[in-house]
């Protein structure tokens, strides 16, 4: 089957995302797309600039996939009629109603209608991850129980019944060819996350302070990208505690950041959202420990049998788990990247490709 591929943040992991689903489905993906940049102008302009792309676009498609960041309803409007009669899938990488906002700033009721309302015109409202469809739906539910609200409660539990979860799919393989041997020395603590607010990088950067100020021999590997707002937290790790800095800074170059990943013995994330973390299942595959907290997305990630050592509930229980799982030997790989496996494209691509087949049939038998 043909199908368009909706994409106006054509950036990060969301095309990290489009590029593996083109590459991996048998299915055949046109993406539409506007380049990344900034992310409000993406939503309010990127359904009028991607519907006027269409008119450059031939033939017929069989469905259509939008993600979140599309105003789906806007885009179906000023297409019409092209589209009409073909079945269409909403993407949830991320929500606007639970997303975490700057200290002082209030939820922006325009991005959070451009969600609930292409959650409302689509055949299927898919998430990356059960959590992420439950958090969504009692944001729904929360705004609706209060006054004056601009949503319809049956729209609600209609965007329950046709609610779905399908899982990003993550190139692993590749990291295979850069494995090498942990260095000797101190383990190493991995940070591949952003460095801004939303991170909680000040939680990440207390806590070690406090370990090394206890004399627990370690070491810091501080990548990820630092964003528009790296938090001075973590930048300034590299001045405070500068001998036990093993890396610092971006790694653009993926075989430089895989065999980081191989050399890292824990990692960590102190964030306050998690809706999927591509991240951590790179670092898992690799054989990292984790260290998390105990809600968002990473009871699912990290396996089962290691819940109690890996999952944390507050700060000084952050400070407890790391501590311990520095003193710890050396985490047997296998049942990591086990765990990570079942997000490989190759697993993954599949139950895509079996959703996309039923989104078509679904609508041929309407």
């Amino acid at each position: 089957m043909r199908g368009l591929f909706i994409e106006p943040f054509y950036g990060g992991s969301h095309r990290a995302f489009l590029d593996g689903l083109v590459r991996h489905s048998s299915h055949e993906l046109v993406p539409l797309t506007l380049p990344e940049g900034e992310w409000r102008r993406r939503m309010r302009r990127g359904a009028q600039e991607l519907a006027a792309a269409t008119a450059e676009m031939h033939g017929r498609f069989d469905f259509i996939v939008a993600t979140d960041m599309l105003d789906l309803a806007a885009f179906l409007a000023l297409t019409r009629p092209r589209f009409s009669g073909v079945p269409v899938m909403v993407y949830f990488h991320e929500n606007q109603f639970t997303y975490p906002r700057l200290r002082g700033t209030k939820f922006n009721s325009w991005f959070g209608a451009i969600n609930y309302l292409s959650a409302c015109v689509a055949d299927v409202v898919a998430f990356n991850s059960e959590f992420h469809r439950q958090d969504f739906l009692s944001a729904l539910r929360s705004l609706d129980s209060q006054p004056n609200n601009w949503l319809v409660g049956e729209s609600i539990e209609a965007i329950a019944g046709k609610s779905v979860v399908l899982p990003i799919g993550v190139e692993l393989e590749w990291l295979m060819d850069e494995r090498v041997e942990r260095p000797a020395g101190p383990p190493i603590i991995l940070w591949n996350h952003r460095w801004e607010f939303d991170k909680a990088p000040s939680v990440f950067a207390r806590t070690v302070t406090a370990l090394a100020e206890e004399g627990i021999p370690f070491r810091l590997a501080l990548a990820g990208q630092p964003g528009d707002n790296p938090a001075p937290e973590l930048t300034s790790l590299t001045e405070s505690l500068p001998e036990r800095v093993y890396h610092a800074g971006f790694l653009a170059n993926r075989q430089q950041y895989a065999r980081l990943l191989w050399e890292s013995s824990i990692v960590v994330s102190t964030t306050r959202h998690e809706f999927f973390g591509v991240g951590m299942v790179e670092a898992l595959h690799c054989g990292c420990f984790p260290i998390v907290p105990a809600r968002f997305n990473y009871p699912a990630l990290v396996p089962p049998g290691l819940h109690g050592r890996a999952l944390f509930t507050t700060e000084d229980d952050f400070r407890a788990k790391l501590r311990a799982a520095l003193a710890a030997a050396v985490a047997e790989r296998e049942p990591l990247r086990e765990s990570a496996e079942r997000f490989a494209w190759r697993n993954v691509g599949v139950q895509w490709d079996a959703a996309l087949t039923r989104l078509v049939e679904m609508a041929g038998a309407r």
